[in-house]
């Protein structure tokens, strides 16, 4: 898991590794950058872009280990859905405007764990 190996790779402060890393998927750093920058209304966030990285770390090897095309459709219909929900829940709370990357992470972990106990 890739995910794993970059935690090892941070605690050995491997740098060479990490810019490997970011040349070899160059497309997926612009990919999400340009999410961030346009989520953000033109602004760069840091946390965004390092949230929505981590996301696809974890949703990744769990889509994998199901192994079932049907369930994966349904997760995803189910976290969009939810999503676009917690979204406009979100934008209209002043306090959590600023927080959205934090609310859309938790919001993800949330579904993960409802779709594991009640519909997987």
């Amino acid at each position: 898991m890739i995910f794993y190996e970059f935690i090892s790779r941070l605690l050995s402060l491997d740098f060479v590794w990490f810019v490997q890393l970011t040349m070899d998927n160059i497309f997926w750093v612009f990919l999400f950058g340009m999410i961030t920058f346009v989520y953000h209304d033109m602004k760069w966030k840091w946390v965004t872009f390092f949230g929505i990285i981590f996301w696809f770390w974890i949703s990744i090897p769990f889509i994998h280990s199901i192994g079932m095309v049907y369930l994966v459709g349904g997760f995803f219909f189910l976290n969009y859905t939810s999503r676009l929900i917690i979204t406009t829940f979100t934008e209209t709370i002043p306090s959590l405007k600023g927080r959205l990357a934090f609310v859309m992470l938790l919001q993800f972990f949330a579904v993960l764990i409802f779709y594991n106990l009640f519909v997987a």
